[in-house]
Order: structure tokens, then sequence, then C-alpha cells
């Protein structure tokens, strides 16, 4: 039986404004085009996992104005039975800006996503069982009380930290809790900068091994943008060799990890890198929700992965470097369709659609 994955949440309502650049301080600028979407990190990872076949369970709290953005997410395929609607609290909402290349900017409002509580998870999770998985942002409030009550079930972890904290204090506490990091650049330096308590350099297989040792993850995903993603897993080498994804033109390379006199920094850690998706730089049109977009297909490929390898489930050093690089290669074919599309949750494409790309990038 495939784990199940468990959201807990952020819920937004985005208004997107179209600009020609993004506002400097002091400038007004007028705006070419406005949408108003569905959105929140959590809900575009929620939506991304259930249109990558996964069963999502999404928690979280939305104000009555948010009713719809429920429907849009249940729409999508995500059970949305521990939503609970506020009637005195107003919905989070994303003020985002979209520049003519497609890059953004965003001011949030979090609104019902901060009443989330501890209470909140434990009564949710009550309710799944060892083996699944958790999938959070820093979004919502409880963050860290979400993570502790997952382990002590033997809830799998995915921890998105975005946006970061400027406080350690939930770094501090998820120690030897977190199954699996995700990460983008700035995220991974403000992070092992937080680690460490000072300067760390830039070389990112160097931070993720810092992230991975520090926090007792099993993997640790840094994504690059246009420079692909690096993903680091935490298992006994054999020699260093590469895997052919089935229905991509991409192998990812997997090296034995190198450096460092502790052994858990060689011969523990396999080293995974991989190219970005081969979307054209004039077809980007928004990337509001790449990232989320690759969250929620990179996890349930996990949970597909164990599902099929029932052993596996629930026993976190079982995520092996050919489950993580699958993984990562249609996460990111994933993410790349959603570039090409305007718009938070109506970017993320459908699990066939992801295939038939890598299908199609295969014979190319």
């Amino acid at each position: 039986m495939q784990p199940r994955v468990i959201s807990f949440a952020s819920i937004n309502i985005d208004e997107i404004y179209n600009i020609s650049h993004i506002v400097r301080p002091g400038e007004t600028l007028t705006s070419t085009k406005r949408q108003q979407n569905a959105g929140g990190k959590g809900a575009n990872a929620s939506v991304a996992a259930a249109c990558a076949g996964a069963p999502v369970h999404v928690v979280g709290k939305i104000g009555s104005d948010g009713v719809w953005v429920r429907d849009v997410i249940e729409h999508a395929g995500a059970n949305v039975s521990l939503v609970e609607v506020l009637d005195d609290t107003a919905t989070g909402r994303a003020i985002i800006q979209v520049d003519v290349s497609g890059e953004n900017a965003i001011f949030l409002f979090p609104g019902a996503n901060h009443e989330l509580t501890e209470t909140d998870a434990h009564r949710a999770f009550a309710q799944f069982a060892r083996g699944d998985w958790l999938l959070l942002t820093n979004e919502t409030t409880a963050v860290a009380e979400a993570i502790v009550q997952a382990h002590q079930i033997g809830i799998q972890v995915l921890w998105n930290p975005a946006p970061m904290h400027n406080d350690p204090l939930i770094t501090s506490r998820v120690v030897g809790l977190v199954d699996v990091l995700v990460v983008n650049e700035s995220e991974l330096l403000r992070l092992a900068q937080q680690i460490s308590g000072g300067d760390c350099g830039d070389d990112y297989e160097v931070l993720a091994r810092l992230v991975m040792k520090e926090l007792g993850c099993c993997v640790v995903v840094a994504t690059l943008g246009s420079s692909g993603c690096i993903g680091l897993v935490r298992r006994p080498t054999s020699n260093a060799h590469t895997i052919p994804i089935a229905g991509s033109s991409t192998d990812i390379s997997i090296i034995s990890g190198s450096g460092g006199d502790d052994a858990e920094d060689t011969d523990d850690i396999k080293v995974i890198s991989m190219s970005c998706s081969p979307i054209r730089i004039d077809q980007v049109i928004d990337t509001t929700a790449a990232g989320d977009t690759w969250v929620g297909f990179f996890v349930a490929e996990l949970a597909r992965a164990q599902g099929e390898s029932p052993e596996s489930i629930g026993a976190h050093a079982a995520l092996t470097p050919a489950m993580v690089g699958r993984a990562m290669t249609v996460a990111t074919y994933a993410s790349g369709i959603a570039v090409t599309r305007m718009g938070a949750v109506p970017s993320i494409p459908m699990r066939e659609e992801v295939d038939a790309f890598l299908r199609t990038k295969r014979h190319e």
C-alpha cells in the first residue's frame, strides 16, 4: 500500500500583478494584469502531490473568504476534511509581483495559517500511521511541534523550510527528526549559517553535507534554479555509477562522497547531480509555483516508490539513491512545465503531462 501524504499546509489567496520589473523602494508602477488564484506553499505542494498521484490529506485553516480555495484543492484530488474554516480570521494572502522575465517577488499576510497549533497536529496525526509522509513548510505556526509529533508516530518527515526564519529555534528543535530536507540556494545558505554561526562559503555540496550532518537527515536536496539540483543520500556506497532514468534523456550521476575526515561524510553519502528541466528561457512565464511543484511531485514519487517496495516503508535508510534520483527527475520535469504557465495552482501539471514530457525529451 502506498504511504499517504499529510500536508500541514499554508493556504492562501494569491493576488498576482504583472509588471515590467519588480517594484523598487519609493517607486510606483502600473500593473498590466491582475489575477486572483488559489495558493500558499502548502496548498501548492498538496495539489502537486495529488496531481502526481499520491493520496494527499491537507491539514490547514482558512477564513470564510477562502472556502473557494479549499474547493480548488479538493478538485485537484486532495482530501480536505482536515481543513478548518474560521469565522473570525481571514485566509492568508500573498501579493505577488511577476516581471516580464517571469521572476517574482512576494509578500505574505499569514492570516489563518498562523492559527495552526500543536493540538491541531495531534488531532490530525492520530488518523495516520508509521510510514506515511508529513510534508510541511515554514508558512504556518506549530512547524516544530508537528515535526516532533510525526516523528514520535513514525511518520516520515519532508521539510521544506521556506520561507527561512531568522530565529534558529525551530531548526534546533527538529535535529534528528527530519528525514528529507528540500531547500533552494538561499535557504540552504541561511540554514548552514544558522547551524555554523558564521560564513560557510557558497559550495552547495559542502553546505548540504554540513546541514545533513547537523540535522541528521537521510536525504538533503538543494534545488538550484537554472543550475539544476543536487541531492545527498545517506547510504552505504559501492562504486560510483550512473542510473538511467526511464522516460528521460537525462542520466543522473551518482557519486561517492569525498572529502572530510568523518566516515559519515564519505562512505555513507551518495551525491546526485542533475541538470534543470529542458525549458527554453523564452518559455518561462511565471516561476511562482516552481519550488512547490517540485516538492509535491518529489514526495509523491518517493511515496510511490515505497509503495512498490513495502519493505522500505518507514525504514528511512531504505530511501535508495535510485529512488531519490528518480523522484528528483520527475520533480524537475514537473517544475519545468509549471514555469511555462501563469499562476500557482493553475500552473501545476498532471502526472500524465510530466510522463509525456519525459518521453518526448528521451526521444530527442
